[in-house]
This record gives structure tokens, sequence and C-alpha cells, in this order.
């Protein structure tokens, strides 16, 4: 009889860790603020564009469609590390804004460009990073006459702007490249990068970044205008001489008829850490996680490894890497669907951990946010700040923020902010008339060998860590009870 009751509440306890088990997955992981409604009520939002400066300030735009007479405004606020400045307009456009992209420059100065309509133009601006919070802070914006759909906008240590566009016209759809070497007042005529593009393929998810030693790396995939046309080609091209001549695109991935390897919902995100270049991207028969990098400013590259398992969905992810060189992967992927974060750490993945729990299968998302855009920022080196709004077809669309402090990494020394000089930079320039051309240009092919790398194993289930928290204090009240019931039959 004693055995048969021991034996009960084993099967009891048993029972009990399958039901703590299985709506961990449920669980949000910890530390994360709450997160804080950004855009305001009178207009549908976009997505986030964040960049943090030297002084230990994150800043964050974003583009607001108004209800009232579907005009777009500019909006922008300053993040300090516990709270955030009053939002502000900054600049309001006739017709629609599809990007914003930021950029602060190592004299402290916050730089910002966009593209008007489908076919641009361009316009680019500057304040204080200091002092941005009204329009009368902004230099009056500079147009570019490039027929822009989304711009994104790099300064290097010498101070050459360098500025990476999309064009979606039918004639000459592709992605393009143009310098400046005074300050945005007059640019380089276009360069093509991509002149080999499909038929009715437009590129998207376009990433542009620098690396350490101002080389240029950018990173797309193709969308179709038809829906008998298939997106499948993931492409990357760098220029490791300051613009003047880019790498032939190199073929990250590929569609692939025989494996049902789709890239309908391909998406790339970059990162550049010194050397390196991490890109991640979905593909295969449903939008799973693939990820290669490069560690010699992509020349050569790794194999394609799948990573997280079984997570999968496409809402748009990013990268981020903080003081101590560890690359932050956010993205909204399922099941349970959410914001989930995983960090690459001596050339493997984390488990991914649960930030944002939205819904799991089958269940209504009961009011939470749908959470796409993902857009991190590092402030002061140990302090993520993350942005993600409603689904970009919602009408009432809306931008949130949420951050956390990463305890195992020691803040960077910010710098103090400079007095304001009486006049930051000539408040207003003119437009451009005329490109000035790049001599010699021309494209050099990249070495297509993989580099050597260690494979990523299949990641377990999300919730492992919780899981694994559990055990010893189930074993402990496993060992209460068996005590309880051996004194009991003495």
């Amino acid at each position: 009889m004693r055995k048969l009751r021991i034996g009960i509440a084993l099967l009891a306890i048993s029972m009990l860790l399958a039901g703590w088990i299985a709506p961990a997955q449920a669980q949000v992981q910890s530390k994360w603020s709450e997160p804080y409604r950004l855009s305001s009520e009178v207009g549908k939002s976009s997505e986030g564009y964040l960049v943090a400066d030297q002084y230990g300030y994150v800043h964050c735009f974003w583009t607001e469609t108004l209800f009232e007479n579907g005009r777009t405004v500019i909006k922008y606020a300053r993040f300090d590390g516990t709270t955030w400045t009053k939002p502000n307009d900054i600049y309001v456009a006739g017709i629609g804004i599809r990007n914003v992209s930021p950029f602060v420059d190592q004299q402290g100065i916050l730089h910002i460009a966009w593209a008007e309509g489908l076919v641009g133009p361009a316009y680019y601006t500057y304040a204080s990073a200091n002092n941005a919070f009204s329009a009368q802070s902004w230099a009056k914006p500079i147009q570019i006459n490039v027929p822009a759909r989304v711009v994104y906008l790099r300064i290097d240590s010498r101070g050459v702007f360098h500025m990476l566009y999309i064009n979606q016209t039918q004639e000459e759809a592709g992605v393009y490249y143009i310098r400046s070497e005074n300050s945005g007042i007059t640019w380089s005529e276009p360069l093509w990068l991509d002149p080999d593009i499909l038929p009715n393929h437009i590129p998207d998810s376009l990433n542009f970044e620098l690396d350490e030693n101002d080389g240029l790396h950018a990173v797309w995939f193709y969308g179709t205008r038809e829906e008998s046309e298939r997106p499948d080609w993931v492409r990357y091209t760098h220029s490791l001489d300051g613009g003047l001549t880019w790498s032939t695109p190199f073929m990250i991935d590929q569609y692939n008829e025989e494996t049902n390897h789709k890239l309908t919902s391909a998406s790339p995100v970059m990162i550049v850490q010194g050397q390196t270049v991490h890109v991640i991207w979905a593909a295969g028969s449903s939008p799973y996680r693939n990820h290669r990098f490069s560690t010699d400013a992509g020349r050569t590259w790794s194999a394609s490894v799948h990573i997280f398992g079984e997570l999968h969905g496409q809402a748009f992810d990013d990268l981020v890497v903080d003081r101590i060189g560890r690359v932050h992967f956010f993205g909204q992927i399922r099941y349970p669907m959410g914001i989930y974060h995983a960090y690459w750490d001596q050339n493997q993945w984390s488990n991914p951990a649960l930030v944002y729990l939205i819904a799991d299968e089958g269940e209504s998302m009961d009011g939470r946010v749908h959470a796409h855009h993902t857009l991190p920022a590092i402030r002061a080196g140990n302090q993520v700040v993350l942005t993600f709004a409603d689904g970009p077809a919602d009408a009432n669309r809306r931008l949130f923020v949420t951050y956390r402090t990463l305890d195992d990494i020691l803040p960077l020394e910010t710098i103090p902010t400079p007095d304001l000089p009486t006049t930051l930079v000539p408040t207003s320039l003119p437009a451009l008339e005329q490109p000035t051309p790049i001599p010699n240009w021309t494209a050099t092919a990249p070495s297509l060998e993989s580099a050597e790398v260690q494979p990523v194993g299949g990641v377990p289930a999300p919730d492992l860590a919780i899981r694994v928290a559990l055990v010893p204090t189930l074993l402990v009240l496993v060992g209460a009870m068996i005590f309880q019931l051996y004194k009991r039959n003495r």
C-alpha cells in the first residue's frame, strides 16, 4: 500500500510538471518595460526609425498620415534611458513618405533623408543631436532629384555622404547609389548596382551599412509586379573603396523549385560588426529563418544555416550590435506568435526568447499589438530600445516602444553634450540642379568561395529556459511529498 501511495504521488507530480511546462510557452521574457505608445491618435503611423548617439540618447523618427486631410508629417521624439520627450512634428509633406533614414555623425549632427511619392524626389536635412525637438531646429531640406521610393543615408569618417535608393519605375527598376562630398549640396550621378534585374521585379527590404573601415554594404531581395512571377533572389553587394567601385551582386539565396525553397517573404536584414557581415532572411516551404555571415567584409561567405528551429513567419525583423560585439536579432515569428529575441555570441545563436506575446495558435490577439517591424537600437552600449507597430494594413496603425538594460554589460561613458554654437550650419542650402558625376566607375566581382563555418544545430523550443528553471523547484516538491508519505506510513 505504501508503494502504491508513493507511485500515485509521483504520478500526480508528473502531471503537475506537465501542466507547468505546457503554458510556459506563453511566458514572456522578463525585464522588458511595458510597451509605451509613441504615435498620436490623429493619424496612421509608420514603423519607427531609430538611431543612437554618443551622448546617451536614442532618436526616433516616424511618419503619420493625418486622418483629417491625408497629409503626411515626420514626427520626432528622444529617449534618455528612462523617459521620452513629447513627440513633435518636424516636417510636413504633401504626399506619402515610405521611410525615414536617420544617421548621427562623429560631430554629433543628426541627419535624416527620405523620399516622397512613388518616384521621388528625395530630401535631406540635419540638426544638432542635442537640439532637434522643433521644426525650427532643422535646416531647410535639400531636394535631391532622383526617382526614389525609399532612401538610406550613411556618412563615413571622412564626411562623405552615401545614399542608396530604390527606383520602382518599369524601365529602370533597381538599386542605385549616389554620393556627396560637400555635405549634401550636390550629388553624383546615380550608379545602377543591379542592371541585370529580372523583368517585372522590384527591389525590396534594402539594407545599407558602413563597416569600421568605411566600407559600404547592401543587401535586398526582389518583389514582383505580376502574380505569375516569383521573387527568387536575395542579393548582396559592397564597395570597399568608399563607393567608387562596387562588386557584382552576390547571390545570398535563390528559389529552388525542387525543394520548395521559397523566398516570397525573404525580407533580409543585415548588420555589420567590424569586418563581419551578418544576413538573416526567411526562406523555405514556410518562412523559416536562415543565416549567412562573412568575416572578411563580404568577400567570402559561410554556408546558409537554418536557425531558430520551427519558429516561422515574417513581419519584418532587424538586428543590432551591443558594446561587446554581440549581435541581437528581433523578429515577430510564431508559435506562440510574438516578438522573439536571440543573440549571436561565440559563433552560435542563443535560444530565442519571447519578448512580447501576441497570441498562441488558434487564439485571438485580444487587443494586443500585432507587432510588425521590430526595429531596435542600442543606447549607451547596453540598453536595447525596441519599436514595433500594428500591421501596415491597419487603418489606425499605432507605434509602440519598449526597452531593456543588458545586465551583463556595463554602459559606455557618454560624451557630455556640447554647447550649441550660435550658427550650427547654414540654415538654407540650394536644391540640386545638375548632379556631379563620379569619374571612372567600375564594378568588380567578389569571390564566391564559402568561408568555413561550424553549422549551428536546431534550436530547442523557445521556452526551454523556463522549463529548465522549473526543474529544481519541482524536484524539491517531489522530495517533500515523498518524505511526508514515508513519515505517515512508518
